[in-house]
């Protein structure tokens, strides 16, 4: 075996051993009739775009598309599932923002927000608040089959995050955990790049209802119409209910509502697994506010409340993964 040839099968290990029993021998025939007749004198190596061409198959078969084995599709719908669930979180979130920024361009009522007018925070606040938006566009693009059109505007929603974790600047870089930063760019990064790796070429393009598709948005206007309801009834000035009330908390119970229903009808393991995934972002963004919490007031009714959430989510992921996991298909 040439230097050549062995370097080649040492890239295909990134396939997974099944692929690489059926189709290695032809693989390697066909990168060595390419590469010619190389001595190992001039110690040759295999192109960085052919590895490229392997690290993408490799991704594209374990993160199964339509025709792929049934394994690989469960785990390809548990990372589309994230991607969807991720999408449709920040798409209740962009409608919060829509709302904050007509209000304040349009009657001027929190300067905070959109910055003084002429000023460059105003223009940079406008241009994150539109970014923001590009996500719920992303959603309704990726249901209604317009992947191209998805993973694009996601991107663009994402480079607000994406930004404040390269410059470690953004409103949590004054908190007293950094970490909360970090956190956060990756609960709105990991869903973006669940999209990339799961809608792939293998994967069929699917036109859902418009119903599905604008779902997220209608329910970011009955939460924003919930959360009026509830400042006026002064539920927030419950210490034992507020952090139950911002958007985080609602999607722990939502969250919570979800998997009971996925563990007692037993739906599909990529449900439970990428609830499994939705709850660890989850918990990644509201246990460092926990920690930040501890000690300043650590019997305080709000750092219980806390508490109740991360132990809540820490079951659910457990929960969800061992059930997941278990209703796998062999093969």
């Amino acid at each position: 075996m040439s230097l050549l040839e062995r370097r080649y099968r040492g890239v295909l290990r990134l396939l997974p051993a099944s692929y690489r029993a059926e189709r290695e021998e032809e693989m390697v025939a066909a990168f060595m009739e390419a590469a010619g007749d190389v001595p190992d004198e001039v110690n040759p190596r295999p192109g960085w775009g052919e590895i490229a061409s392997v690290l993408g198959l490799a991704l594209r078969v374990r993160i199964g598309g339509t025709l792929a084995a049934p394994r690989a599709y469960a785990w390809g719908e548990a990372v589309r599932l994230v991607a969807l669930l991720g999408l449709a979180y920040q798409t209740v979130y962009a409608v919060f923002v829509a709302a904050d920024l007509y209000r304040a361009l349009t009657f001027e009522a929190d300067p905070n927000f959109a910055g003084a007018p002429g000023s460059i925070e105003r223009l940079l606040s406008i241009a994150e608040s539109v970014a923001t938006l590009c996500s719920a566009i992303a959603f309704v693009a990726i249901t209604r089959g317009h992947p191209r059109l998805a993973k694009v505007t996601a991107l663009i929603g994402a480079m607000p995050a994406l930004g404040y974790a390269a410059t470690g600047a953004g409103p949590l870089a004054a908190g007293p955990n950094p970490g909360g930063q970090v956190a956060s760019a990756v609960f709105v990064l990991f869903p973006v790049a669940a999209l990339m790796l799961g809608f792939h070429r293998d994967v069929a393009p699917r036109r859902r209802s418009w119903g599905l598709a604008l779902s997220p948005i209608i329910a970011g206007l009955v939460t924003m119409g919930g959360v009026q309801v509830m400042l006026s009834l002064r539920l927030h000035e419950h210490d034992w209910l507020y952090l139950w009330l911002d958007l985080i908390g609602m999607s722990v119970l939502a969250l919570a509502a979800e998997s009971l229903f996925v563990l007692v009808r037993g739906r599909s393991p990529a449900w439970a697994l990428a609830l499994s995934a939705a709850a660890s972002l989850l918990l990644l963004v509201r246990l460092p506010m926990m920690i930040d919490n501890y000690g300043n007031a650590p019997n305080a009714i709000p750092w219980l409340t806390m508490l109740e959430q991360c132990v809540l989510l820490i079951v659910l992921i457990g929960v969800l993964a061992g059930t997941g996991l278990k209703a796998l298909p062999r093969s």
